[in-house]
């Protein structure tokens, strides 16, 4: 990393640790708020596929996304540490620097028990969470599409070849501009708080047509790894489907996401008109997602406890009480708010470069 941008990291993880349990928790809420555009991706991106199976189904891409981008990762995992997988494309693989990342014991944690073993149905099934059935069919209509393989030794495999021609490209600059926000305002809150300029200059636009493949192949190793940490921070309730989360982000409405470092709950921030309550219509668009779906959803997070329905109003509750890895996050704060700096700014730094 450039040292200078190494020396702005390491100063705003300095403060960042220097803010209570309360104020780092509405900062891991701002994160979670955006969770739902983490997920969302562009019709565009699948106009070049061999099939055109994506375009199919729009319920059937909300959930395939975050799936696929596991095996992906998965796939990673072991072609790096295999020679024998994908031969043809090792230098492409060593060019990603994945050592630093799959080598860190650190990110490593949230998906052990796939590392070095046969990724199958029922394993992807207890992972997410979701029926083998609904699994099944997802894998069968990935692998019509060619994205995926079916590999003797590992199980479910990324097609390599497939994946480096098409795959997610735009969704993938979206997301990365996602990110980017969350970042900004993470120094935003920080800076007014602390009264202090830590010189990053924002990134007002993004240009990812220009992208080497080796630094797009780096990009998606970033995200991937983040997906599997922002599934986590959501919390470990078996009873929440993907989708539940993702429902759970959109009832989170920001009108301003600067200044709530002087709050010290969420419910100061809809007092204070930071936070503002939503409806199932407001959630619908904001996840992507039939509002039936939302509705069904957002009846078990109420009885849950997750979410409070008053009169049309839904508003995020128990926050972070019902979120036990956030409070697992806070417990671990230098290392959750160390890997996550490292995040951004590596994203950064892949952006600027």
């Amino acid at each position: 990393m450039d040292p200078n941008l190494k020396k702005i990291r390491d100063s705003v993880i300095e403060h960042t640790l220097k803010l209570d349990n309360d104020q780092l928790a509405l900062l891991l809420l701002i994160q979670l708020s955006r969770h739902q555009n983490l997920f969302i991706h562009e019709p565009s991106d699948w106009e070049d596929s061999p099939t055109g199976w994506i375009t199919k189904d729009q319920r059937l891409q909300d959930e395939v996304i975050a799936i696929l981008s596991f095996i992906i990762l998965f796939s990673f995992t072991n072609a790096y540490h295999d020679e024998d997988l994908f031969k043809e494309h090792r230098n492409e693989i060593l060019a990603m620097h994945p050592e630093d990342f799959l080598n860190n014991s650190i990110y490593q944690s949230s998906f052990t028990q796939f590392i070095g073993k046969k990724i199958t149905i029922s394993s992807l099934s207890d992972h997410f969470n979701i029926p083998k059935e609904s699994m099944r069919r997802y894998l069968n209509s990935v692998l019509e599409s060619d994205l995926i393989t079916k590999d003797s030794k590992y199980g479910y495999l990324v097609n390599f070849d497939a994946y480096q021609a098409y795959i997610f490209t735009n969704s993938l600059s979206n997301i990365y501009k996602s990110v980017m926000r969350s970042l900004n305002d993470f120094i935003v809150n920080l800076e007014d708080y602390f009264e202090i300029n830590f010189n990053l200059k924002p990134l007002t636009s993004i240009n990812t047509k220009k992208f080497s493949q080796s630094k797009w192949n780096r990009v998606r190793l970033h995200l991937y790894h983040f997906w599997v940490r922002i599934l986590t921070l959501e919390g470990s309730d078996q009873s929440l489907l993907p989708a539940d989360r993702i429902i759970l982000s959109a009832a989170v409405y920001f009108k301003n996401r600067h200044g709530i470092l002087k709050y010290k709950s969420i419910e100061d921030l809809y007092e204070s008109g930071h936070l503002l309550p939503t409806n199932l219509s407001s959630i619908s668009e904001a996840a992507k997602m039939p509002r039936e779906t939302v509705r069904r959803s957002s009846k078990k997070l109420i009885e849950l406890k997750h979410l409070e329905k008053k009169g049309r109003n839904i508003y995020r509750v128990n926050y972070p009480k019902l979120n036990g890895e956030v409070d697992i996050f806070l417990k671990f704060k230098e290392l959750t708010f160390t890997e996550m700096m490292n995040f951004y700014f590596n994203i950064y730094e892949d952006l600027t470069s």
